[in-house]
């Protein structure tokens, strides 16, 4: 069966700057356990370690901060859902302020410090940073 592990991931220039990252890996699993057990492994062998180097020769450590939720997938005959996930607003997180953290993202240049490499668009931007 197909499950979707969501996963909250910081990951942390060596200047300081702190990136939280929302990933989602779909992968066959024989229970909801299992799902979690699988993805764990994947993270620690392809995405913790070690830290790498950025294409301003800048460290980037990642960490797993929460392994969030599990998702059955469910599949009809020409949609796969692969992941969904419920949040009910209440006093201390209101509605306006849930939909404002879901969909305010990082912007292309945002992103600079997580790229082992440049975007050959964006070096004329880089190059007087």
């Amino acid at each position: 069966m197909k499950y979707s592990v969501k996963m909250i991931i910081r990951r942390t220039v060596e200047t300081g700057e702190v990136f939280l990252e929302e990933s989602i890996l779909l992968l066959d699993a024989s229970s909801f356990d299992d799902a979690y057990l699988k993805a764990e492994k994947h993270m620690k062998e392809n995405v913790l370690c070690p830290a790498y180097e950025n294409m301003y020769g800048k460290q980037v450590h990642s960490e797993v901060i929460s392994y969030a939720d599990c998702f059955s997938v469910y599949e009809d005959e020409d949609i796969i859902e692969v992941y969904s996930t419920i949040r009910k607003p209440c006093e201390s997180l209101p509605e306006n302020t849930i939909i404002s953290v879901l969909e305010d993202s990082c912007t292309r240049k945002d992103m600079l410090p997580l790229r082992y490499w440049p975007d050959p668009d964006e070096l004329d931007e880089t190059e007087g940073d």
